[in-house]
């Protein structure tokens, strides 16, 4: 038996912290996660439950506050500015949601 290649993303204790002022949101609490190559991944839940903020730090536009966060040999909770810009060039893809109000 061939063992299994190893995970294409991986979150182990992903935590993230916004603060406002003296006030602290937790968004993430220590989400552990992984992805194989060919996966279909959904992720499902309520407004505000980390949906977005999971996926920022997956795609390399946000850092976690505590935690790990892999993408096969990039370390995305150390990386600098300039190494998450080359890893969004070279391997990321985003389709944003924009919603828009039609005149009545």
């Amino acid at each position: 038996m061939q063992p299994a290649p190893p995970a294409v993303f991986v979150a182990h204790g992903l935590t993230k912290t916004y603060s406002m002022g003296e006030v602290e949101i937790p968004a993430l609490r220590g989400v552990d996660l992984e992805i194989y190559e060919g996966e279909f991944v959904v992720l499902l839940g309520p407004s505000g439950s980390g949906k977005s903020t999971l996926l920022n730090i997956l795609g390399g536009l946000d850092t976690p506050t505590a935690g790990e966060a892999r993408w096969r040999d990039h370390n995305l909770a150390t990386a600098n500015e300039r190494e998450l810009t080359s890893y969004r060039r070279e391997h990321v893809g985003f389709v944003f949601r924009f919603t828009t109000s039609s005149p009545a």
